[in-house]
């Protein structure tokens, strides 16, 4: 019922639904459990910036020419 109830608010505060919010969730926990080295807000910054990037507002970064 807790879960429920922060999944709820989380939605609320992204102005998403719930279902949305909670495949969301599920999608950070599973890359969590995949790659513990990441804290789940590097998890969400690395979401955010592909999404960026295949929508054409980021570039890839050419780490050869730094």
């Amino acid at each position: 019922e807790d879960i429920v109830k922060r999944v709820g608010l989380i939605a609320r505060k992204e102005d998403r639904d719930f279902s949305s919010s909670l495949r969301y969730a599920l999608k950070i926990g599973l890359l969590a459990i995949e790659n513990p080295e990441l804290t789940a807000e590097e998890i969400k910054d690395i979401l955010e910036a592909r999404a960026e990037l295949e929508e054409g507002m980021a570039e890839e970064l050419d780490i050869e020419n730094l």
